[in-house]
């Protein structure tokens, strides 16, 4: 078999996902291993032998997920103890007193490698919408934390202070990227460079060049003393010893683990004179990554790391053939460096589209001018500056300063809106499956066309999507004639025009605010900014001490997306009327709420916002008959009135909050009350889809592990008071 490693780590990485899905007994997994590896040594003359490398290798992956020790049982208070292994954004994975932990962090993470105290609780499961990317849940949330070993600050990481770019410069030396200023760290990610920020293959194989240039120095003498082998192993050593100890420096992220083992096997491959195989490179790093931590097959920087590899060894050489002999040399690195970049974006798009959905349209440019400065002289230079005695080090930090301020300067004049190519799962398939099409550029361009311009068409049924979306509100409307509406969009984050962007949603007809709340309105800013909205509704403008509300007001001008407010026509809105105030000025915004009304044949759905007893008992007498209602105010007490359940007499009551949250939602005695609807709950169920074509009503629900399924109300009919059981718990914030 020709790169036998390359297809053990392609193998191996689709074992682990195997062995996520489908759990196999660990002796099964071993007894199989060594069949498979017994078979390839002793069949060599057999054919058929070559098969076993590869399964032996999936059976491998699998194994190193089933020995994977379960996470420790621990109270639901706990402090624990531990270093920290490696850091996913605010998730670490750690050694503790208790045994390996994935903590969620809420703000700053402590650095790999130091040592830390946290006070525990339980993990929450991350909300997810259909088609986003699975998310690892953490073991334990992290209520605060302490560094145990903090060290003094290094006196010679001070000087970086002396320089304009000193925080991203000290990010390349070190690894610790909090001093970047979000303005610089914005630019980078707006023009695609945002991989400079990461410690990537890129630096490692600086550091690994530099030091192969600094062993070739010193092993020259032996060259004249006749002693090859020598001269060859100082080179090697030295070039793996820097590697090895700038990934040490910068706490070994996934990236720098993947490079430094590929410096290593090519520096054995030098050593014993054997041809050095840029795919078997990559295959052996797959295979010790994932052997010493299989969770690495499901992270974006994993897969971000070895796609941007894959994708530079398929296309660039595709590239570089184009160039014809006799171009000069110069146009002829030019169009390497093109290719390389063009590799690394293809290699890298399925995730981008599926996690991050931000992509500039001049990538490639950016690319070709900022990753020779910044990339080639800052990164080695501010190295050289953490290090080197005083009067060197200030004048390689100069010199690195002025590579990253001119440029910087390139990327400000090539900053562009970002496109957002966006898909889900299959998409993600249909684009890395681009890598292999180098040799058939037309048939790439279609698949990519494919995948990123699907968009939905109108199937002529009403369909309302309550979103999961934590303990917040966000309901998609699809009317049957294609138009959309968005009812709120859930607290402040990018789950809500994500989800839309892979359903090919890019423009909405209305936004509808219930009140403005941070649950409600938080994900609004986004979607205002992201996709095309016509019209917004909203119970009043802001006032003046409502600053998040401002913000959200602005973007609606600044979307040209027209402002309207009950009594305007368009919609049907039942709550607040004009000459409606509430009694009570503390509760003045929830009893505010619009509550919109949408029919379809003889199905009605009920959108309450967070309203209360006092607009519930003026909305009952004139609510009618509703077939679906969004329960007031994610089930609270002081919601969910007699009357007006009375009155609406739902089907169904869905009820969106988030999982064991600190509120309580929904409470039993709110349960109680509608025990004569059929309950659907987000915390519980998912998000909760709604089809009707005016006669027949179906119900199904998502939930990240097991996708869609159906509902039925009768299954679904809630427990008289009498009877009532909640799983939820009080959590503390």
């Amino acid at each position: 078999m020709r790169r036998p490693l390359a297809w053990g780590g392609l193998a191996m990485w689709l074992g682990v996902l195997l062995g996520g899905w489908c759990p196999v007994p660990v002796d099964a997994l071993l007894a199989g291993v060594w069949f498979m590896g017994a078979l390839a040594l002793a069949g060599r003359r057999w054919r058929g032998a070559a098969l076993a490398w590869p399964v032996g290798m999936l059976l491998a992956g699998a194994g190193a997920v089933a020995i994977q020790p379960a996470p420790p049982h621990l109270p639901d208070r706990a402090t624990v103890q531990g270093v920290a292994v490696s850091a996913s954004g605010l998730l670490v994975t750690a050694r503790t007193d208790a045994g390996t932990l994935r903590l969620q962090f809420s703000g700053e993470v402590p650095e790999v490698g130091s040592q830390f105290a946290a006070w525990t609780q339980p993990g929450r499961p991350y909300p997810q919408l259909p088609g986003s990317f699975p998310a690892l849940t953490a073991d334990r949330q992290v209520r605060r934390w302490v560094a145990l070993n903090a060290m003094p600050p290094d006196p010679r990481l001070e000087r970086f202070d002396l320089v304009a770019h000193g925080g991203l410069l000290r990010a390349f030396a070190t690894g610790q990227r909090g001093g970047i200023e979000e303005a610089t760290a914005e630019l980078l990610r707006r023009t695609g460079t945002a991989h400079l920020l990461a410690i990537s293959g890129l630096h490692i194989g600086l550091i690994a060049a530099m030091g192969w240039a600094a062993g070739w120095l010193l092993a020259r003498p032996l060259v004249f003393l006749r002693t090859p082998w020598p001269a060859r192993l100082a080179p090697a050593l030295t070039a793996l010893t820097a590697a090895c100890a700038y990934g040490n420096l910068v706490g070994w992220p996934v990236s720098a683990r993947r490079a430094a083992v590929m410096v290593g096997l090519a520096c054995a491959g030098r050593l014993l004179a054997r041809a050095v195989d840029a795919w078997s490179l990559l295959g052996g790093a797959a295979v010790a990554v994932l052997g010493m931590d299989p969770e690495q097959a499901v992270q974006p920087g994993a897969l971000m790391s070895f796609g941007a590899v894959a994708g530079i060894l398929w296309w660039s050489p595709a590239i570089t053939r184009l160039v014809p002999p006799d171009t000069p040399r110069w146009l002829s690195r030019i169009a390497t460096s093109l290719g390389a970049s063009l590799g690394a974006t293809l290699g890298t798009l399925p995730v981008t589209a599926w996690i991050f959905q931000q992509l500039s349209p001049l990538t490639l440019l950016t690319n070709l001018l900022a990753s020779p400065l910044i990339a080639g002289i800052s990164v080695p230079c501010a190295l050289l500056a953490s290090r080197l005695p005083e009067p060197a080090a200030l004048l390689a930090l100069a010199v690195a300063d002025a590579a990253a301020q001119v440029g910087l300067a390139l990327l400000t004049i090539l900053d562009v809106p970002p496109l957002s190519p966006a898909v889900g799962f299959p998409g993600a398939l249909a684009l890395a499956a681009l890598l292999p099409l180098r040799r058939h550029p037309a048939a790439a361009a279609l698949l990519a066309l494919i995948a990123l311009c699907v968009r939905p068409v109108p199937v002529g049924r009403l369909i309302v999507t309550f979103l999961s979306i934590g303990q917040g509100d966000a309901a998609l409307i699809e009317h049957p004639d294609g138009r959309r509406w968005l009812v709120d969009g859930g607290p402040p984050s990018t789950r809500t025009i994500r989800y839309l962007r892979r359903r090919g949603i890019r423009t909405l007809d209305a936004v509808f605010l219930s009140h403005p709340h941070p649950d409600h309105s938080g994900g609004l800013q986004a979607v205002m900014e992201g996709i095309t909205v016509d019209a917004f509704w909203t119970p009043r403008p802001p006032e003046h001490d409502e600053i998040s509300y401002r913000r959200l007001w602005l973007a609606v001008f600044r979307a040209g997306a027209t402002v309207h407010t009950p009594g305007d026509p368009g919609a049907d809105i039942l709550h607040p009327l004009a000459d409606w105030s509430p009694r009570r000025s503390s509760r003045r915004v929830n009893e505010q709420s619009l509550v919109l009304s949408v029919t379809h044949g003889e199905h009605r759905f009920l959108f309450t916002g967070d309203i209360e007893e006092e607009a519930e008992a003026a909305l009952a007498p004139r609510v009618g008959k509703a077939t679906v209602v969004k329960v007031a105010h994610h089930g609270s007490a002081s919601s969910s009135s007699s009357a007006l359940i009375a009155a609406a007499d739902p089907d169904w009551a869905v009820i969106s909050c988030g999982q064991d949250n600190r509120f309580r939602h929904p409470r039993d005695e709110v349960l109680g009350r509608w025990h004569g609807a059929a309950i659907a709950r987000t915390d519980r169920d998912g998000t909760v889809e709604f089809s009707s074509n005016g006669t027949a009503l179906t119900v199904r629900a998502w939930r990240a592990g097991e996708g869609w399924r159906g509902l039925d109300g009768r299954q679904m009919m809630s427990a008289p008071p009498g009877d009532l059981h909640s799983d939820n718990q009080v959590v503390e914030p």
